[in-house]
């Protein structure tokens, strides 16, 4: 037996009253999600759509820039930019040498069991 996982939709209104509470109170994620049976990841992307100086939320000047002393920004230097360009570049790099070989034993697998040639061969002239 498999259970069935409905997907709950929440309010504009609710969303905005969720994310008042929380940066207003300073309460955590977690308490947050705990009280209102959130998942961390519905409560994330909320503060994503809705930062802390966002306009529809219409804080207080206080408890904005209280709540931006206490969460700085991560500054990321140049260099750790590039760092992190050259690990997205070498996991993309790997991850299609993975994909290739696939294809590869694809043809392979294919080429066996029908017995043809599935790649043209040099010299042929089309």
């Amino acid at each position: 037996m498999t259970k069935e996982l409905k997907r709950r939709t929440f309010s504009d209104l609710f969303k905005l009253e969720v994310l008042s509470e929380y940066y207003s109170e300073g309460v955590s994620q977690l308490s947050i999600t705990r009280k209102y049976g959130l998942t961390n990841g519905a409560l994330l992307s909320w503060i994503k759509k809705w930062p802390v100086d966002s306009k529809v939320l219409s804080l207080p000047s206080e408890i904005i820039s209280s709540y931006q002393m206490a969460h700085p920004k991560k500054e990321i230097s140049p260099e750790e930019a590039l760092h992190k360009r050259i690990s997205d570049l070498e996991k993309s790099l790997e991850y299609e040498r993975l994909r290739n070989l696939a294809y590869k034993k694809l043809i392979e697998i294919a080429e066996a069991e029908e017995g043809i040639s599935i790649l043209k061969k040099d010299g042929v002239k089309q």
